[in-house]
């Protein structure tokens, strides 16, 4: 997205803000929901006949649109092709109530092999392919910490504002987040960010397994260029910390997986054993359903730098046999298809990603005209700053009370408005973070301009509370 009022408002905002601005302890807060939470308040306030605008988490379905006529008549020819390719366990029967035959350890090569390629991945790597995302993080996260070996308090390194699922999936491991601060005009994580990370482990006492970055962010749809992405995985290799970058919002990027995260122009500019550091977490997540797709990893592995990928892959697949999490034969299928249609993801996602685009250029412009700080990109998430233009808090209770906290501030959302969104303080501990909300597109234009007349009645009451 070219910048904007609204993103040049969130600029001042990050500006304003010492807590983003400096690396932050993810500390968990008790009083504030989790995603699942509040998504089963908005179904059960959608249940009980109440208002409620659920902005708490995106289902890419949501959006209302199907996917691609041709990409759907393109999945059959798809799995004769892994047939042909000799992969097991694709081809349909009949007679089964599933309509592919079982097999208890399926892995297929040629799907992983083709996920790799439309990356732009050339050389060799090393992969796996899960039944899930969070299936493959958390194999991901164990086979991280093998690596390490016994250290003093493990730590991973993510964004400013990051996904709050890694906290229930560290905290699992015994391992601490740290938040790079926030860097440049807004939100976006650094190579100087990443540093200053790294010096505060140091400081606490903790050491880091990788470092994470979200591209683009969830919550903040940012990415990173080329030039800063070479920068902040040289940081990383300086100190032999492996750089495990979260892809899956990656296809949704205007500019396309393949450029969000350009592996094939990394392989040209990096170092060997710096690119032999180097893996991406990808999955079908945010295209075709939350529920229905396979989550996969792939470690680039340069001739005599493959150690990393090698030792990483070894724990997660043990961890996969012990959980059986092996990919559905539809699944797979699917992913395979995704990834060899001839006009990309988004042409096969068509009137989806249409959709999606047109909602995400809608909230830009609803806070553009509200003049109201937002951080969107090329995810289905936008971060909104609800404070006014002087620095205010926004969100006021019925008697014209301030909400002050992200507990008070989202409780404050729903009794008043029905806007079920998550609260900036699931995704950093930084004290500014109770003043952001994050917002998702997979929405209806018509949800889209509900928001905003929110958004603009609460500046309204603000203006008028002086």
């Amino acid at each position: 997205m070219t910048s904007s009022a609204s993103a040049r408002a969130m600029a001042r905002f990050v500006a304003n803000a010492a807590g983003l601005r400096r690396p932050c302890l993810a500390v968990p807060d008790p009083s504030l929901p989790t995603l699942p939470d509040l998504k089963k308040l908005a179904q059960d306030r959608r249940a009980a006949g109440l208002p409620v605008i659920d902005q708490s988490a995106g289902d890419i379905s949501d959006i209302g649109q199907p996917l691609s006529p041709d990409f759907m008549a393109w999945i059959p020819e798809a799995r004769a092709q892994l047939v042909a390719a000799g992969a097991k366990g694709v081809h349909p029967t009949e007679g089964d109530a599933y309509g592919f035959p079982g097999n208890y350890q399926q892995q297929y090569p040629p799907v992983l092999g083709a996920i790799a390629k439309s990356w732009g991945v050339s050389g060799p790597f090393v992969g796996l392919q899960t039944i899930s995302g969070r299936a493959i993080l958390d194999f991901t996260l164990r086979g991280l910490l093998a690596r390490a070996g016994d250290v003093a308090r493990p730590c991973i390194i993510l964004d400013p504002l990051a996904w709050s699922g890694y906290q229930p999936l560290t905290r699992d491991l015994g391992i601490q987040i740290v938040n790079m601060p926030a860097a440049g005009e807004g939100l976006a994580a650094s190579a100087d960010g990443l540093s200053a990370a790294l010096a505060f482990a140091r400081e606490q006492g903790m050491t880091p397994i990788t470092v994470m970055p979200i591209l683009p962010s969830n919550p903040t749809g940012l990415g990173m260029g080329l030039g800063e992405l070479v920068r902040f995985i040289e940081v990383a290799a300086a100190v032999d910390l492996p750089v495990t970058i979260d892809a899956f919002y990656s296809p949704l990027a205007p500019e396309g997986h393949a450029n969000a995260v350009p592996l094939a122009a990394l392989s040209e500019r990096l170092a060997p054993e710096a690119l032999g550091l180097v893996g991406v977490i990808v999955g079908e997540t945010k295209v075709t359903s939350s529920q229905n797709k396979t989550g996969s990893m792939f470690w680039l592995a340069p001739e005599g730098h493959d150690a990393t990928a090698k030792a990483i892959r070894k724990v997660a697949a043990g961890r996969m046999k012990t959980t059986n999490s092996y990919p559905r034969p539809q699944e797979a299928v699917v992913a395979y298809a995704l990834h060899t249609f001839a006009g990309g993801v988004q042409a096969a996602m068509g009137p989806r990603y249409q959709a999606l685009d047109r909602t995400r250029k809608a909230m830009q412009a609803s806070c553009d005209r509200l003049g109201l700080p937002l951080s969107i990109g090329g995810s289905f998430y936008g971060t909104v700053g609800l404070q006014t233009p002087d620095g205010g808090g926004l969100v006021r209770d019925a008697e014209g009370r301030p909400a002050n906290t992200p507990a008070e501030v989202s409780r404050t959302l729903i009794e008043r408005f029905g806007l079920v969104g998550a609260p900036g303080g699931m995704f950093s501990s930084a004290p500014e973070a109770g003043r952001l909300v994050r917002l998702t597109a997979a929405v209806s234009l018509d949800d889209v301009e509900r928001v905003e007349a929110i958004l603009e009645q609460m500046l309204d009451e603000a203006r008028r509370a002086g």
